[in-house]
């Protein structure tokens, strides 16, 4: 059986720096439907990093004035039309 356009799920390239870490850029593809969440779960995974009372950490959208990205947006959201994002990783202090 043939796929139809209405069926395809759109595959998103995913890159995510972040700065403080020397490990290379965490990189993987995935499906539209994926949320931001699973990928700031897998990045800090990658740069081995941890949730730590004090701090957050959340993901950032390069090619819009680094606008934070919540983790129940879908990757398909973010992406828009495009077939790629380039996201950095951002731990921000919380001051309590």
């Amino acid at each position: 059986m043939e796929a139809t356009a209405a069926h395809r799920v759109k595959t998103i390239e995913v890159r995510v720096s972040f700065p403080p870490s020397h490990r290379p850029t965490y990189h993987h593809h995935y499906q539209e439907h994926d949320t931001i969440g699973s990928v700031r779960v897998a990045a800090m995974e990658h740069f081995g990093v941890h949730e730590e009372p004090g701090s957050e950490y959340y993901l950032t959208d390069d090619r819009h004035d680094d606008n934070r990205l919540q983790d129940g947006e879908s990757i398909g959201e973010a992406a828009g039309e495009k077939h790629e994002l380039h996201l950095t990783l951002v731990k921000d202090l919380v001051q309590g």
